[in-house]
């Protein structure tokens, strides 16, 4: 049977391991002048058993033992604490180099020869207590670096990645050498259902440079959003980074603009390698747009008319763009994977199958294994119909004032299928009403009012989410897990906002109609309010719209809703 020590909390736990019980009780009466309680085991076999279930500070191990040696028992351990130090010390009697030699390749820490030696012991589990120290204190900066990277990650994807357009004839692969990649993929359609595309290198990979992707991110969407032009979008993009980047990095960019009609695309390669355009019909390479420029965050100023090149397409032409990590990967003997071969694996590629799956396999059997030194970026854009957005009619209307009598006037807009998934109107309807009136008085209220109105018409009228999942803190998590996950998929419904300015004599009133394309719900039925409302979790925005209205009516079948606000305070 082990022997046990009862431990208390102001001592470290040692486990001694050893086949004679009178080297256990000299060892044992050692550590506890170093304030150590012990457990004790015979063989290897019960070593591992103890180690399991009391997880100890330190391990002293014999070296020759019955059942299981110290050797086996210490290799096991070892594999049982891969993310934390529990040193292992071994104890024999053996002087022999090669003797010592093993106790170290098996997993062991250090070594204590027999017999004992007191000032040689205080010196070792010093020595071990300052390495387990100084462990513990890696492990929690690793683990905090970790966490820190998680989040980071998260940021960068939803502020870079999120907003991408999916779409299956725009295939792309980001493979990081480190957590965060240097490399970045953008794109976006224009106001003229132009494709919009980035792909960028910055100086060097990891956290660093992928932090200079943000405000890339943020100047390419905005700026396509706009519908500016592609050579305004690189100079945009190259004034922000002049003001942000330090001095030494930069950015490699291929930047696109293929036409909604497919006729033409748009090229500035700057600072990147080739950018391949393919005939669709042979998969040969057509045309190799070079680098014509430096990259962005270089000079002050660049003139993008110069670098910009127009190619004209063919319906199945297909556009390859990819990083230096591509060519310069390597296999685990060290050789690159080169220019050529990326262009024979192209090339070679039959026309009913995909370039980017015969490129990524190609690069997969080459690299096997090998440590990867760069990121990896590879895009394949395939540039027929089905890449570009179909046309839609305008949904909603241009704001508009009817110059009733008494200076009145009606603005109405409508927002439908993909557009309430991707754009809040509230912030829109808010900013129009500004050029209209002088609101900023009552600006907070009735951005809480339209707010409010939107959530209830979009949530329960289209959505048809059910309020009463949010009567507690857990149903309100689930709550906005089904919104988030119904959105994803929402094509269809509407929600209409008509707003309506009502002059008399002595005040304005703001007449709010909204009107959702939702089954509705019985409005007539009396509503019980009983004091808990005011802390129920579901419920209270229409209370808040009570209160800041002068009323609030419904019609319909309740799918409308009309709030009258004044505009007098």
């Amino acid at each position: 049977m082990p022997s046990l020590t009862t431990t208390d909390n102001n001592t470290e736990l040692a486990l001694i391991v050893d086949d004679e019980i009178t080297n256990r009780l000299i060892l044992k009466a050692l550590l506890k002048k170093h304030n150590y309680s012990s457990i004790e085991a015979k063989d290897g076999r019960e070593a591992i058993e103890l180690f399991k279930k009391h997880k100890p500070d330190i391990i002293f191990m014999d070296v020759m033992m019955p059942v299981m040696d110290g050797y086996d028992a210490t290799r096991i351990i070892k594999g049982l604490t891969e993310k934390t130090f529990i040193p292992i010390i071994f104890l024999t009697a053996m002087t022999d180099e090669e003797a010592l030699g093993r106790c170290i390749d098996v997993g062991g820490d250090d070594f204590l020869v027999k017999p004992y030696d007191k000032f040689l012991l205080r010196s070792k589990i010093e020595s071990m207590r300052r390495i387990s120290k100084l462990n513990k204190e890696v492990q929690g900066m690793y683990s905090m670096i970790h966490r820190e990277q998680e989040i980071g990650e998260q940021v960068f994807n939803n502020a870079v990645q999120k907003s991408n357009v999916i779409n299956d004839n725009l295939r792309t692969l980001i493979k990081p050498a480190t957590t965060f990649s240097g490399d970045m993929i953008l794109s976006a359609y224009a106001p003229s259902r132009d494709l919009h595309f980035l792909l960028g290198d910055f100086t060097g990979h990891g956290l660093s440079a992928a932090l200079g992707a943000l405000p890339v991110s943020e100047v390419f969407r905005a700026m396509t959003s706009k519908g500016f032009n592609l050579e305004d979008i690189l100079e945009g993009i190259n004034k922000k980074l002049r003001t942000f980047l330090p001095t030494g990095m930069f950015l490699g960019v291929q930047l696109l603009s293929i036409s909604h009609d497919l006729e033409h695309v748009k090229i500035i390669n700057a600072g990147m390698p080739d950018l391949l355009v393919i005939d669709g019909e042979t998969n040969k390479v057509r045309l190799n747009v070079k680098s014509a420029g430096l990259p962005l965050g270089v000079i002050d100023k660049i003139d993008a008319h110069e670098i910009a090149q127009l190619i004209p397409l063919n319906h199945g032409d297909k556009l390859i763009c990819n990083s230096d990590g591509v060519t310069e990967a390597w296999s685990p003997t060290g050789q690159d994977y080169g220019e050529d071969r990326f262009l024979q694996t192209i090339e070679s590629t039959p026309t009913n199958e995909k370039i980017f799956d015969r490129v990524f396999a190609s690069l997969e059997d080459f690299c096997a294994n090998a440590v990867q030194a760069d990121d990896i970026t590879l895009v394949e854009i395939n540039c027929v119909h089905e890449l570009m957005p179909v046309a839609e009619l305008a949904t909603h209307k241009a704001p508009h004032k009817a110059f009733l009598s008494r200076g009145e006037w009606q603005y109405s807009i409508t927002f439908s299928g993909a557009r309430l998934r991707e754009t809040n109107p509230v912030p829109l309807i808010i900013n129009n009403l500004l050029e209209l009136e002088n609101i900023s008085a009552e600006q907070q209220n009735l951005f809480t009012v339209l707010t409010e109105l939107y959530v209830n018409a979009l949530d329960h009228g289209v959505l048809k989410l059910n309020s009463t999942l949010k009567a507690n803190p857990a149903g309100f998590a689930q709550y906005f897990k089904e919104r988030e996950q119904r959105l994803e998929t929402l094509s269809s419904g509407e929600v209409n906002f008509t707003l309506t300015l009502k002059e008399t004599d002595y005040k304005s009133d703001l007449l709010i109609r909204v009107i959702d394309s939702g089954d509705g719900f019985d409005y007539k039925k009396p509503k019980v309010k009983s004091e808990a409302d005011g802390l129920a979790l579901c419920g209270r925005g229409i209370l808040l719209i009570e209160d800041l209205c002068d009323s609030l009516t419904y019609s319909g079948n309740g799918n409308t809703v009309e709030a009258i606000f004044s505009l007098d305070g």
